[in-house]
């Protein structure tokens, strides 16, 4: 009864306490329940919500061709074990596929623990559009973040970019940022190697205060890594060597300076020192990462095809040339542009005067650089850029980078994505079109064999509930009888003398 009426509540708050549901159903049908009573009841109604883990192995298979068949262009792959069980899952949507080429050249890679019963990992690839927001390329759900899963899921990755975003792989134009987790450096090496790659900065500076607790640390690390010259940058890690010398070799052996030093950096992270682009996604996954694997892909595509609907929407009346955030920042640099003196080199080199620094920079049009380096770091024209274009009576706007204007935010967000195919009237036999790449017609998959995951055990005991859904007891064995449930000090039959 319980189960029932909390249904809908639970379906719309997934963090629906037992605790909450003790209290609504003394307040509201006039019942005493136990705790556990109200633990069983959310347990049957997230089970009636989302199916069963093994209910939803057994479907996957076919969720996969509907999805592809509704979706065409997707990459879904499916890889399953010679015994028939589940290994791993990899998907990206069309529409994001397609949609990325017009985002900015960046990609966070994570991995996020996933918490339900056979538990896994869940590997994802996560771009910026035009106006800072998150855009979920691809992700895959593995049974562990290891060398061979990542080396796995970046060889998908670069097929997908290759196929929908080939002008990114050109040159160093793409740029990798992580937190250097066991297989990703080897991964990414091996499947972009034209690609930069950097390390983020939070994870840095996490495992040098392991080494070295000096919290002064902290701020010197982020100067040296925000170093735009080799002399700022000279400058600034002779001071963090003041701190610490002994932290600055270690900082040097471990992490080289090409892979978190924005100078020596050989791409462009446009901002991103750190890996807040796939953390961010991975704080959301935190209400799902409990659910069967099909609810799990399901509320990850509502969560996307949500998205795409809300920024279709977004700068739908705004004028000009780019996105309504990066056109208010040039009008507020416009303000500070408008005092700096410009000298004509000649048509591409022009040498900018300003009093607040009082500096000269030198602007080139031609590759769109400016020696303070600003407009090279976030694709949008500083205010030095900004004082030619009035010079030369040119839209200030024209100068930032191709991914910030209108027409390319659009096209982003342009495609749809769409629901699996439910409707067996209207469903066209996948194997008819394409095989059997999912094994629909095989015999059911089977759940993947819960491994144990990487690093120490916790030590300390959690009360859980059991099947029957009481508090798990603590059970000893007696060392007199070997009987379980008490020890040999309670033993009412000891065969040994204690």
């Amino acid at each position: 009864m319980i189960s029932s009426l909390i249904q809908e509540r639970l379906k719309d708050h997934p963090k629906y306490r037992a605790i909450e549901i003790k209290k609504d159903a003394r307040r509201d049908a006039f019942v005493n329940v136990s705790y556990s009573t109200a633990w069983r009841a959310k347990d049957q109604a997230m089970k009636n919500i989302n199916g069963s883990h093994e209910q939803a192995y057994a479907q996957l298979p076919q969720l996969c061709a509907d999805l592809v068949q509704a979706n065409p262009d997707s990459t879904i792959i499916l890889d399953r074990t010679v015994d028939n069980q589940f290994r791993r899952l990899f998907i990206c949507y069309a529409a994001c596929a397609n949609g990325f080429g017009d985002c900015r050249p960046v990609l966070g890679l994570d991995g996020a623990h996933l918490t339900g019963l056979y538990r896994g990992i869940m590997l994802s690839a996560t771009g910026v559009d035009a106006n800072g927001a998150l855009f979920p390329l691809a992700y895959a759900i593995v049974d562990a973040e290891n060398d061979d899963n990542w080396m796995w899921f970046n060889t998908l990755l670069r097929k997908v970019i290759d196929q929908h975003a080939a002008g990114y792989l050109a040159g160093q134009t793409l740029a990798f940022i992580s937190d250097r987790q066991k297989g990703l450096l080897e991964s990414i090496e091996r499947a972009f190697p034209n690609s930069p790659h950097s390390y983020c900065l939070r994870h840095l500076w996490d495992n040098l205060y392991k080494y070295f607790k000096n919290k002064e640390l902290r701020a010197a690390l982020y100067e040296v890594a925000r170093s735009i010259t080799e002399e700022q940058y000279n400058t600034r890690i002779n001071k963090m060597r003041s701190i610490s010398s002994d932290a600055v070799d270690w900082l040097l052996e471990h992490a080289p300076r090409e892979h978190w030093v924005e100078f020596y950096f050989a791409g462009n992270r446009y901002g991103h020192i750190t890996s807040n682009i796939a953390e961010a996604l991975n704080a959301w996954l935190l209400d799902v990462r409990e659910k069967p694997i099909i609810a799990l892909i399901e509320s990850h595509r509502h969560k996307i095809m949500k998205w795409f609907s809300e920024r279709r929407q977004k700068d739908i009346n705004t004028e000009g040339i780019l996105v309504s955030t990066a056109a208010e920042q040039i009008k507020e640099t416009l303000n500070f542009a408008r005092r700096y003196t410009v000298l004509e080199s000649n048509d591409i080199i022009h040498e900018v005067f300003s009093p607040e620094t009082v500096s000269t920079y030198i602007v080139r049009l031609d590759n769109q650089t400016c020696t303070c380096f600003q407009w090279q770091l976030s694709g949008l024209p500083c205010g030095h850029a900004c004082a030619v274009s009035l010079q030369l009576g040119h839209d200030p706007q024209e100068y930032a980078k191709g991914f910030y204007r209108l027409d390319a935010y659009r096209g982003t967000y342009e495609n749809a994505i769409f629901s699996a195919i439910v409707n067996a009237a209207t469903r066209i036999p996948f194997p008819a079109l394409h095989g059997d790449p999912y094994g629909v017609h095989l015999p059911l998959l089977l759940p993947p064999i819960i491994c144990r995951q990487p690093g120490r055990p916790k030590t300390k005991r959690i009360r859980g509930v059991n099947e029957g859904g009481g508090r798990v007891k603590r059970l000893f064995r007696c060392s007199s009888c070997t009987s379980i449930g008490h020890t040999s000090r309670t033993c009412p039959n000891p065969t040994v003398k204690i």
